[in-house]
């Protein structure tokens, strides 16, 4: 039963994380000039409070199965490749909170179109790993 909780707590965490700073980022990068100042102040309010939770609660019920199944996940191929994945999503989370900081200050900023894109690039490449890897790369080995 725990499992399962923590997966929940894992799954709704990682939508409303990726989910929410797409979506936020998007928004800002759709206006250009003082309105992207008004929209990013308020795109950031949004992220803040439900992106930054997301990744928390993602992060905390995701470490917690990992560590209670450490001996399978440690021979698993797949899941090396997604915790990659997930900490390069978390620098990039980053980068665009920091650019949303900047937007609604009124500092021209570029780039968040690309860095959102890139995120749903690496949300997709975890789904696919998450899906495929167990299956084709199984944690035995299948030597």
């Amino acid at each position: 039963m725990l499992q399962l909780v923590l997966r929940v707590v894992h799954l709704f965490g990682a939508v409303f994380w990726l989910g929410g700073i797409v979506t936020v980022t998007l928004a800002v990068a759709a206006y250009e000039g003082s309105e992207r100042g008004k929209v990013a102040a308020a795109a950031r309010g949004v992220a803040l409070k439900l992106a930054t939770p997301g990744m928390i609660l993602a992060f905390v019920g995701g470490l917690t199965m990992l560590a209670m199944g450490w001996s399978g996940y440690a021979r698993a191929g797949w899941m090396h490749g997604k915790l990659l994945l997930v900490v390069i999503a978390a620098g990039l989370t980053g980068a665009l909170t920091g650019k949303l900081r900047k937007a609604a200050a009124g500092q021209e900023v570029g780039g968040l179109g690309g860095l959102a894109i890139g995120l749903v690039v690496l949300t997709a490449l975890v789904l696919v790993l998450v899906l495929l890897g167990p299956v084709m790369m199984p944690a035995g080995g299948g030597g």
